[in-house]
C-alpha cells in the first residue's frame, strides 16, 4: 500500500511531548500533550509475561522505574502499577494508549525486536485491526516488517536503520545489509526510517531514489531540524519545540 500522507505532514513527537519527570517518556501526560499540540505520535511497545502490549521502550524496566528484570517476566497487572521516571505516571498497556488518543493524531508504533518478536507483532496487528484512527508500524527487525507485509498488508508499515550501534546481537553482515535496507526486496515497507546522525548527504540521496518516504530521527535541535527537512521528508522530535 501507499505511504499515508500524514507520516510527511507534521514533526512527529518521539514518544510522545516527554518533558522530565511531569511527562516522562511513553507516559500519559506527554501523549496527551502531543495530541493537544496535533502532533502524531511515535510510542513503543513491548511484551507482559502474559503476552498483553504495553507501552515502554526498554525490553528492561531499570531506567525507567524502580524494579528490576524485563517486561517480559512481569505480568500486565504488575507493570501497570509500575511507576515511571519517579513520579506518579505508570506503565500503560497498550490498548489504554488507544483510548486515550482515540484517533485524535495518529500514531506510528515501533514494534520492538528480540524473543516472541512474532507474537508481538501479532497482538500489534490485532489491536490495530480493531482502533479507529490512523496508525502505521516500524521496526528495525525485517522479520517483523516482512511478518506485517503478509499478516496485515493493510497496516502501513516502515523499516528502521541507521548505525545499528546497540544492535550487538547482529552480525557485521546483517548489519550492512540492514543499514542498506537490502531486506526491502522481502519486506517491501510503505516508508523509510533512518538515523539522521549516520546521514551523509550521499547516502539520503540513495535512500530517496528508493521512492518511498524517507523519515529521520531522533532530531533534538533547530540545527538537527534543518539537516532533516534538507535530506528527508519528514522528523521524530525530542527534547525541542518544531512548532512555530
Amino acid at each position: 500500500m501507499t505511504a499515508p500522507d500524514w507520516l510527511t505532514e507534521r514533526p512527529i513527537a518521539h514518544r510522545g511531548l516527554h518533558r522530565g519527570s511531569e511527562a516522562p517518556e511513553n507516559s500519559r501526560p506527554a501523549f496527551l500533550a502531543a495530541v493537544e499540540a496535533g502532533l502524531p505520535i511515535e510510542l513503543d511497545v513491548q511484551l507482559s509475561a502474559d503476552d498483553q502490549l504495553v507501552v515502554h521502550h526498554d525490553a528492561a524496566l531499570g531506567r525507567l522505574t524502580e524494579q528490576t528484570g524485563t517486561v517480559r517476566s512481569h505480568s500486565l497487572r504488575e507493570l501497570t502499577q509500575m511507576e515511571i521516571a519517579g513520579g506518579p505516571h505508570r506503565i500503560m498497556s497498550f490498548a489504554e494508549l488507544l483510548e486515550l488518543v482515540r484517533g485524535r493524531v495518529p500514531l506510528l508504533v515501533e514494534v520492538k525486536s528480540g524473543p516472541a518478536a512474532t507474537t508481538r507483532a501479532a497482538a500489534v496487528a490485532v489491536a490495530l485491526r480493531r482502533y479507529r484512527g490512523e496508525a502505521a508500524v516500524q521496526s528495525f527487525d525485517p522479520d517483523i516488517v516482512a511478518w506485517f507485509r503478509r499478516h496485515a498488508p493493510g497496516i502501513p508499515r516502515g523499516q528502521l536503520s541507521g548505525s545499528l550501534s546497540g544492535k550487538r546481537d547482529v552480525s557485521a553482515l546483517r548489519r550492512m545489509m540492514l543499514r542498506n535496507f537490502a531486506f526491502n526486496v522481502v519486506t517491501r515497507p510503505d516508508f523509510l526510517g533512518y538515523e539522521l546522525a549516520f546521514l551523509s548527504s550521499r547516502r539520503a540521496a540513495m535512500l530517496r531514489r528508493l521512492g518511498k518516504p524517507l523519515l529521520l530521527w531522533t532530531i533534538t535541535s533547530e540545527e538537527q531540524r534543518r539537516r532533516a527537512e534538507d535530506l528527508g521528508d519528514n522528523f521524530i522530535f525530542e527534547g525541542f519545540s518544531p512548532l512555530p
